[in-house]
């Protein structure tokens, strides 16, 4: 898995909450990305990077 924005595949984990996690919810650490993978594709959740 590689982050779409700046295409890291070292710094891609689980997006934790404290009220749990969301198995298809992924963050890069490198650039801050935060996206949903689909079938359909990937679905990007904060602006604040594209």
């Amino acid at each position: 898995m590689k982050c779409p924005i700046c295409n890291d595949r070292t710094g891609i984990t689980i997006d934790m909450h404290s009220d749990g996690y969301a198995d298809n919810l992924l963050e890069c650490t490198t650039c801050g990305a935060i996206w949903i993978q689909e079938l359909e594709g990937i679905v990007l959740l904060n602006k604040k990077v594209a």
